[in-house]
């Protein structure tokens, strides 16, 4: 691949990940897509990732290097935007790595579709074994409400940042939200409603490296009190403005209500906070859900059904079936 294609700016925030960057960045000095700005957030990591990063920096002129405070990664992602100065946006997490093809053919199919942001395939690494994530569609173009419609059924397509190319304009008025988790749901739809259109790939050519310490980690009170605002947030601003989605808003509250409720058993003595926002999540679905339930439930599958009906009119036999 030659270098005369169009600027892409690569963004990696890096937070203690000592022991899978190197990986990381390989694969994307390596990509046969050369023209790109790769820039490493040092997101104040008190490993030794700020250090490989700077001599990663000595060896190749197109990485650039910001150390700065920790912030979070929403914060890092925020502050490689402010750098970038390609016509397209990637996002690589630092513990992941891709294929030495994967700008390459998503840059193509961005050119040759005319189209605003590429989706393509990815795996899942569990215990190295590499699974693939969605079902084999070939190319698919989607126009905007096809797309939302995708986000929000979150079966074959996800809000995921990193498996995207973007073109950097769609970041204009839209930021990650700082200190939040799950900062990807309260961004990928609102940059995805700016797309006329959207290519996606059946080619799997993102490593996403499931980390069992981060998998443990990462439940608390506070993340599923953010996962919980940021989708009510998400639910009222579509309930507003997209009638054509209501069916499919529906049915993500739905299933975050599944989701919610299952995490807060896993959690010691929940706080009159968290129980609050259940309890509104919970009046709010089954107001929902009985105003448009064929329509919703007939999008779940049977487990999901039967979890569904059993938290909307018996909570205490769903927590029982749960343990």
């Amino acid at each position: 691949m030659s270098e005369r294609g169009a600027l892409i700016s690569i963004i990696i925030p890096i937070y203690k990940v000592e022991q899978y960057l190197d990986k990381c960045i390989q694969s994307i000095i390596n990509q046969t897509y050369k023209n790109l700005q790769i820039i490493l957030v040092d997101d104040g990591s008190p490993d030794n990732c700020g250090k490989i990063c700077d001599e990663y920096a000595l060896k190749d002129n197109r990485i650039e290097v910001i150390h700065k405070i920790n912030g979070g990664l929403s914060d890092a992602r925020n502050v490689g935007i402010g750098r970038a100065k390609g016509k397209y946006i990637g996002f690589v997490d630092s513990d992941d790595y891709i294929e030495k093809d994967m700008y390459e053919n998503m840059y193509n199919l961005l050119e040759e579709r005319n189209a605003d942001v590429c989706i393509c395939n990815f795996y899942n690494v569990i215990e190295n074994n590499n699974i693939i994530k969605n079902p084999n569609n070939g190319i698919q173009e989607y126009n905007k409400i096809d797309i939302l419609k995708e986000i929000l059924l979150d079966k074959q397509i996800q809000s995921y940042a990193w498996n995207k190319l973007y073109k950097s304009e769609l970041f204009d008025n839209v930021k990650y939200p700082v200190g939040k988790k799950y900062e990807d749901i309260g961004t990928t739809f609102y940059i995805l409603e700016k797309c006329n259109k959207v290519v996606v790939t059946d080619l799997p050519k993102y490593y996403y490296l499931n980390r069992i310490d981060s998998i443990v980690n990462n439940l608390s009170e506070q993340t599923v009190i953010d996962y919980v605002d940021l989708i009510n947030e998400r639910y009222d601003y579509i309930e507003n403005k997209y009638s054509e989605l209501r069916r499919y808003n529906i049915y993500y509250l739905a299933r975050t209500l599944i989701t919610a409720y299952t995490d807060l058993q896993k959690l010691k003595k929940p706080g009159k906070e968290i129980i609050e926002k259940l309890d509104n999540l919970y009046n709010k679905t089954k107001k929902a859900i009985k105003e448009y339930e064929k329509e919703v439930i007939d999008l779940f599958d049977e487990k999901q059904k039967m979890q569904l009906y059993t938290l909307l009119y018996d909570v205490s036999l769903f927590f029982k079936m749960s343990n």
